[in-house]
């Protein structure tokens, strides 16, 4: 199988869409919302804790999709890819991601929320014009949910190769427009899956091939 096409972004791309366009919806809410100084850092850490349990669900299947796939890769059956699935990709797997900091944002995505609510709520109370604050968090909240779906997708394909017994992997870049320099240098390298680097920027859609010897 050709990994360069095997969508293993797949998941992921349908998470982004699906939770931006909630997102949309909970922040829109936002600007109609009348409340007090009392209520208003609890009306918006209500927001991002929502979002954040709802981010939590989707960052699961998306790493359990990609480690299917990425068991494929490593030449499993579908039957025993979705066996190894269901002990590999736990709750614990994705909680323990979302509270460790994570090389390619440098930052744990528990803390990071609380502080992007506290962060919005202080802007609200000072700032005159909300309606451009409550869209600025909208933007980076995004960002930083989108980029997460994106590293699930990486943590559970390294996954699935170690637990394939795969010891090493090769870098392969989209071979596009986007690839950066440091990517673009990174392109057919193999590294022992132990010693993979982390991606060297948000959005990086390099993927790996499992490597046999």
């Amino acid at each position: 199988m050709d990994a360069r096409k095997v969508d293993i972004y797949k998941a992921c791309d349908a998470a982004i869409k699906a939770m931006n366009r909630d997102n949309v919806k909970a922040f829109g809410r936002l600007k109609l919302a009348d409340w007090d100084e009392i209520h208003l850092i609890r009306t918006v850490t209500s927001v991002y804790r929502t979002s954040a349990r709802r981010a939590r669900q989707r960052y699961y299947e998306v790493a359990f999709e990609a480690y299917i796939l990425a068991m494929l890769l490593c030449g499993e059956t579908m039957e025993k890819a979705q066996e190894k699935a269901e002990k590999g990709i736990t709750g614990a797997f994705v909680d323990q991601l979302l509270e460790d900091v994570d090389p390619v944002t440098g930052y744990s995505f528990q803390r990071e929320t609380e502080r992007k609510a506290q962060r919005l709520a202080e802007a609200l109370e000072a700032k005159e014009d909300k309606n451009a604050e409550i869209d600025k968090a909208l933007r980076y909240w995004s960002q930083q949910l989108g980029q997460y779906a994106i590293n699930f997708t990486d943590y559970a394909v390294q996954q699935a190769f170690m637990d394939a017994g795969v010891a090493k992997a090769e870098w392969l870049t989209q071979r596009d427009g986007k690839v950066c320099l440091e990517c673009h240098e990174r392109d057919g390298m193999i590294y022992r899956i132990e010693k993979i680097p982390p991606k060297p920027h948000w959005g990086c859609r390099c993927i790996l091939r499992p490597v046999r010897e």
